[in-house]
C-alpha cells in the first residue's frame, strides 16, 4: 500500500512539475510577444524625418555638445543630465561633413607575435642587466 501512495505522489509531482513548466514557457512567449508588439507600436520609437541627431561629442562626464537639424536648421545645444541649453544656430557652411575613418590594413602589418615577443622578452633582460650594472657601480 505504500508503495502505491509513493507511485501516485511521485506520477502527481511530475504532472504538477510538467504544467508549471509549460505554464512558465507560455507565460514567457506572451511577454516575447508583447515586447515585439510594444517595439513596432510606436510607444517608443516615434520616427520623425524633420528632426535629425548629426553629431555628439561628450565634453565632460554628464555633460556632451549636440548638433541636431531640424527642418534645415542646424542648432547646437549643451546636453547635461537635468537639462539642456541652446548654444547657437549653425549654417551648412559652418560644419564639415567628411567622414573620417581610420582603418588599419592587417596586410601591411610586418610585426607578427614572436618578433613582439623577443623584443619584450629582450627588453626585460636588457632592463634586468642594467640594475645589476648599477648595483655593481656602487
Amino acid at each position: 500500500m505504500f508503495l502505491v501512495l509513493t507511485e501516485m505522489s511521485t506520477f502527481t509531482s511530475i504532472i504538477k512539475l510538467f504544467l508549471l513548466l509549460v505554464l512558465f514557457f507560455v507565460l514567457l512567449y506572451g511577454a516575447h510577444l508583447f515586447t515585439k508588439w510594444y517595439a513596432k507600436s510606436g510607444y517608443v520609437n516615434a520616427k520623425s524625418s524633420n528632426i535629425q541627431i548629426i553629431e555628439t561629442q561628450q565634453v565632460v562626464p554628464g555633460k556632451s555638445i549636440v548638433i541636431v537639424k531640424v527642418g534645415e536648421k542646424y542648432i547646437a545645444f549643451l546636453l547635461m543630465k537635468d537639462n539642456a541649453v541652446f548654444l547657437t544656430e549653425l549654417s551648412k557652411d559652418e560644419l564639415s561633413f567628411d567622414q573620417v575613418i581610420q582603418k588599419t590594413d592587417v596586410s601591411k602589418m610586418t610585426m607578427n607575435f614572436t618578433d613582439v615577443f623577443q623584443k619584450v622578452k629582450n627588453y626585460n633582460h636588457k632592463k634586468k642587466d642594467q640594475e645589476t650594472k648599477k648595483e655593481d657601480d656602487f
